[in-house]
């Protein structure tokens, strides 16, 4: 992973989001042998629903190179198109919700220059996207068509039984393990979309480390008030 003082933002990985903890659906498993290999293609872009593991997965393959770097423009899109100025020099470039700056002609543009220059640096290019590519708004028809020639995946939700294990997993990886009737009263009781249990995982991490207590049912009770 690149040096995050290299660049004109701030990134920074969120170490519970690796590969070896990225639970994919079924039909989403040819997409994750193919970006823990060898990346033969310029242009990989990944689509689909909050809590359908975007931005899990885009970490997470930064995490296994070297020279790579993770951009959430949903974070940074704000800092202006300069953001990605220099980054063709990098193996591989994460840019995660890229439909942020699609319409706008002056990001179009940085962005089909950034193409071009990792055309000719061998470099390749991960993006992400709520919106099913052929629903995203261009101004640059250009740019719409290296798009469209990439190699373009949609991420699926898990299925309950994959929810409950991709929470186990994460509730794991940030140090606060779920007994599994902690964990049976947060999925009966919560919203079932994953980015929401992820959500509420977080805030009840936070909470424990600010209670200095253990999470058990009757804390999460006066918690949410459940």
């Amino acid at each position: 992973m690149a040096s995050p003082s290299q660049f004109s933002f701030d990134f920074r990985l969120r170490n519970e989001f690796t590969i070896e903890n990225y639970l994919a659906a079924e039909s989403n498993q040819e997409l994750l042998n193919t970006l823990q290999g060898r990346l033969v293609h310029d242009l990989y872009l990944v689509w689909g629903g909050p809590g359908s593991g975007k931005s899990h997965l885009l970490q997470a393959c930064c995490a296994i190179h070297d020279n790579a770097v993770y951009l959430p423009l949903a974070d940074y899109a704000g800092l202006g198109e300069s953001v990605l100025d220099g980054l063709e020099q990098l193996d591989l470039v994460c840019i995660d919700d890229i439909q942020e700056v699609l319409g706008s002609p002056h990001w179009e543009e940085k962005l089909f220059a950034l193409y071009n220059a990792i055309q000719q640096t061998g470099s390749h290019l991960l993006l992400a996207s709520r919106i099913a590519p052929t629903a995203l708004t261009f101004s640059l028809p250009d740019l719409q068509s290296r798009f469209a020639a990439g190699m373009v995946y949609h991420l699926h939700e898990l299925n309950e039984a994959q929810k409950l294990q991709a929470l186990k997993i994460r509730a794991q990886a940030i140090g606060m393990p779920l007994d599994d009737e902690v964990l049976q009263y947060i999925c009966a009781r919560a919203e079932r979309s994953t980015h929401h249990l992820f959500q509420l995982l977080d805030e009840l991490a936070e909470s424990t480390l600010n209670e200095k207590r253990k999470l058990t049912v009757p804390f999460i009770k006066s918690l949410m008030h459940w």
